[in-house]
């Protein structure tokens, strides 16, 4: 039975050793769960600023589709499963998503619903970095445009997000400082949040912030390293070409030795039987009709 280490954090998934039809429900599943699993960070940041009330009822409407969301999702996967109960106890994570979802749904305390929502937040982020490690496009020189343009992306939305959530943030420019400070866990306290919102951004901000510099220093030592692999795959082939040359040459050796010893071979029998041809020639017994009277 095969075990993953992210049992021990609820995100274990589908068992490698489970059937092929759960499996690939996993993967039509994994983005679109990654999606809603995000929307958890809009609904706190809704629901604990001072906008108007509606936002704090789209924050209500999210609750609700990330508790339908997962709830389905569990659901259906424990269907699918050869072994759901073992599935159950490897994503006690997302029991405890489904309940949180369930009780900000319902009313509850809302000081357990900031601890629920910034456990999901946090889940997401682990679920995306989790999920980007798997391309391995990232790793390489194409994926180092790639990496600048998320983070680029990631920083302007951060800070326009902390200009729009945070009072005390004036400017965009000011957002997109404090964004870059945060994510590159500086903090030199020039600017700092000051509502629970955006303090639960700034720490979603380091996640996002350590986790591209992760990306980053992996896709430079996959660069080096690629190159000095490559370096080792092209010696490699070359002594694998010069080493089937000199054995097509032994072989081919070995097929001429073996052809001139056949051919040897035949002409001995040929030689022999000519001569027992001969000799029973010289010993036939003479006709009848010619035998001396």
């Amino acid at each position: 039975m095969a075990h993953t280490p992210l049992a021990w954090i609820g995100l274990a998934g589908i068992s490698p050793d489970d059937n092929a039809r759960a499996r690939g429900w996993q993967n039509r599943l994994h983005w679109f769960m990654v999606g809603i699993a995000l929307l958890s960070v809009p609904a706190y940041l809704l629901s604990s600023s001072d906008l108007h009330p509606l936002w704090h009822q789209a924050a209500a409407l999210l609750d609700f589709v990330i508790l339908v969301a997962f709830l389905g999702e569990l659901a259906w996967m424990m269907w699918l499963s050869s072994q759901p109960v073992r599935y159950l106890l490897e994503n006690w994570l997302n029991v405890i998503i489904v309940l949180g979802a369930a009780a900000a749904v319902l009313g509850a305390a809302t000081e357990w619903i900031a601890v629920v929502r910034a456990m999901r937040a946090a889940v997401a982020i682990l679920v995306v970095v989790r999920t980007a490690t798997e391309f391995r496009i990232l790793f390489t020189r194409k994926g180092a445009p790639m990496l600048v343009g998320i983070a680029v992306l990631t920083v302007l939305l951060l800070g326009a997000l902390f200009f729009w959530l945070d009072p005390r943030i004036h400017s965009f420019a000011d957002g997109l400082w404090l964004t870059f400070i945060t994510g590159a866990t500086v903090g030199y306290g020039d600017i700092v949040p000051s509502t629970n919102g955006t303090r639960l951004l700034a720490a979603l901000t380091v996640l996002v912030g350590v986790a591209l510099m992760t990306l980053f220093t992996a896709n430079v030592v996959a660069l080096v390293m690629g190159g000095e692999e490559t370096r080792l795959r092209e010696a490699l082939q070359h002594d694998l070409v010069e080493l089937r040359a000199e054995i097509h040459t032994l072989l081919d050796a070995r097929e001429l030795r073996r052809t001139a010893e056949l051919i040897e071979e035949v002409q001995r029998l040929r030689s022999e039987i000519e001569t027992l041809r001969a000799q029973l020639r010289g010993a036939a017994p003479p006709v009848a009709g010619n035998r001396p009277e």
